[in-house]
């Protein structure tokens, strides 16, 4: 189930996630720099109320999945920029098409995954309380993390030396891609899910929250930012009345 501490830790990796990848976008172009800093800095504000005072269940996982499926087909985009840019040139129509097509395809994926049927609902309801349903545990202790990064990086760098920088940006392409289009397939029933529910919620007077947002709350209590957030939505609900 999702709780204060997951909760801290996904939007926390979505931040870092925006940030890092961020800054592999086509910084050559004029104001990329100020676009990536006011993107970062809106996130982080996101970011924080995610963490100290979002209670709803959908919006809080809509945010970490399009954030995560963004990243591939974001780093993709901006390789095949730069690849057709020494072709046809920084600017030119035909390196823009080029490069929004590794984006285009990931959408038209999520479109057709989107508006499907949804087989069966992959989240578990009480009243207006939602939480997955528990899946079968995976023991990430056997693996090292670090050694397997390191491992992956050395590869990659060995194996852009070997067939050049081109010929592996085009490999890195067709991979960052096609793992978007995995994770869409792997995730397709959470986003349908995810669309039931936004349906339903529509209808509801309170919107779906986390199935144990009494512990949420009390451990958002115990944070000042959380105590922070809280006095805000007070102030604003005194002013709205």
């Amino acid at each position: 189930m999702i709780d204060a501490k997951i909760i801290k830790k996904q939007i926390f990796f979505t931040f870092l996630l925006v940030a890092f990848f961020g800054a592999f976008g086509p910084f050559a172009l004029e104001y990329f720099w100020w676009c990536y800093f006011v993107v970062v800095v809106f996130y982080f504000g996101f970011s924080l109320y995610f963490i100290y005072s979002c209670e709803r269940f959908v919006v809080f996982l809509s945010t970490v999945f399009i954030t995560g499926l963004l990243a591939l087909p974001y780093i993709s985009g901006n390789l095949a920029y730069l690849i057709a840019s020494d072709f046809f040139g920084k600017g030119d129509f035909r390196s823009v098409a080029v490069g929004i097509a590794p984006i285009t395809i990931v959408f038209l994926m999520f479109l057709v995954i989107f508006y499907s049927k949804a087989s069966f609902l992959p989240f578990e309801c009480v009243g207006n309380r939602v939480a997955a349903r528990p899946k079968k545990a995976v023991n990430y202790k056997d693996y090292n993390l670090g050694l397997i990064s390191g491992v992956s990086t050395l590869t990659g760098s060995m194996f852009l030396k070997s067939v050049g920088a081109e010929t592996g940006g085009m490999v890195a392409i067709v991979l960052c891609t096609g793992g978007s289009l995995f994770m869409l397939f792997y995730l397709r029933h959470s986003i349908r899910g995810l669309r039931t529910l936004r349906i339903r919620e529509r209808k509801m007077p309170t919107p779906y929250t986390f199935m144990q947002i009494d512990e949420i709350r009390e451990a958002r209590s115990r944070w000042w930012l959380g105590r922070l957030f809280k006095w805000v939505g007070s102030l604003r609900q005194s002013t709205g009345s």
